[in-house]
């Protein structure tokens, strides 16, 4: 009989996008939050006149598979490179080294996104979803793991029958908290900010076959946006307000970790904020802020995740 703690994913990076690769339980990802996408369609129904009422059947269109889970910002157990790399890269984030850490920037539009094959895994079933690619964000909250979270789709892969195997995950370390001893900054302009939360998102919407000829797992445009709830600082520090009806764009800058090779920072050259409202902190006075994270001229710059 099938239990639900048998749920569980893996994934593997395809040599060729879209050609299913063989998983293997080194390629199984620690992930919480998990929702198992077996098959999402469209249902439409048949409506055809037939001379009488009553239900008609329903045709399935657009049939595809996927899941959607929370992975701890954790860094690399050995090196630099984490072990969720490929879930980055097939989210359309680069991955290069710069000297010794390893760099994640968003591809350039012109770019092949990789692709990975998804086994989903319930105990009654399992299915080999090739050609997956997802959206991704990021949480970080006051006492808490930071986390991504990947929505994930490709084709639709019948079921076959579930086979037991063994999964070791001591190749994923956990994250560290966000406390002021594993805290080493986290400014905007230079500035540094006394912060609560911190969260971003790509903006994209995986879509399987957009396209009646040309198969595949499209991304949509990339719109990075995302959210801070900080304690107000004093006029004299920092103006917000005045900056936001400006339109001021600053460098953020997030860094989790003080060893070397426990270390991840994520940065950003251009973002404006926006009042979101203010909060009570603890009875201290905060203030909620939208950011926009825009790029340079160069382009794909708006923001980079390093592990260093």
């Amino acid at each position: 009989m099938a239990r639900y703690a048998q749920r569980m994913i893996r994934e593997k990076l395809e040599t060729v996008p879209g050609t299913a690769e063989d998983t293997t339980a080194a390629d199984a990802i620690l992930g919480r939050n998990v929702t198992l996408r077996n098959l999402e369609a469209e249902y439409q129904q048949q409506d055809f006149a037939i001379g009488t009422e009553g239900a008609q059947g329903e045709d399935l269109n657009n049939i595809h598979s996927g899941a959607e889970y929370d992975v701890e910002a954790a860094f690399g157990a050995t090196t630099t490179v984490p072990a969720y790399a490929h879930l980055l890269q097939s989210s359309g984030m680069a991955m290069a080294d710069d000297d010794g850490d390893t760099v994640f920037t968003p591809m350039p539009e012109d770019a092949v996104i990789p692709t990975t094959t998804l086994q989903l895994r319930n105990g009654a079933l399992m299915q080999n979803v090739a050609g997956v690619r997802g959206a991704f964000s990021f949480t970080a909250e006051t006492g808490r793991k930071p986390f991504f979270r990947f929505n994930r789709r490709g084709r639709y892969a019948d079921p076959v029958p579930f086979v037991a195997s063994a999964h070791d995950f001591d190749g994923w370390p956990r994250a560290l908290t966000c406390t002021p001893e594993n805290m080493f900054a986290f400014t905007l302009g230079g500035q540094h900010f006394c912060v609560t939360s911190f969260n971003f998102t790509d903006g994209r919407n995986p879509q399987v076959d957009a396209y009646m000829n040309c198969e595949g797992t499209t991304l949509g445009p990339r719109r990075v946006t995302g959210g801070m709830t900080v304690k107000w600082p004093a006029l004299a520090t920092k103006d917000i307000l005045t900056q936001i009806k400006n339109g001021v764009t600053e460098p953020l800058v997030w860094t989790l970790g003080r060893t070397a090779g426990q270390i991840i920072q994520i940065s950003a050259p251009k973002v404006q904020i926006k009042y979101a409202g203010e909060q009570d902190i603890n009875g201290d006075l905060g203030v909620t802020l939208d950011l926009v994270f825009q790029p340079t001229g160069a382009g794909n710059d708006e923001i980079e995740i390093r592990y260093s």
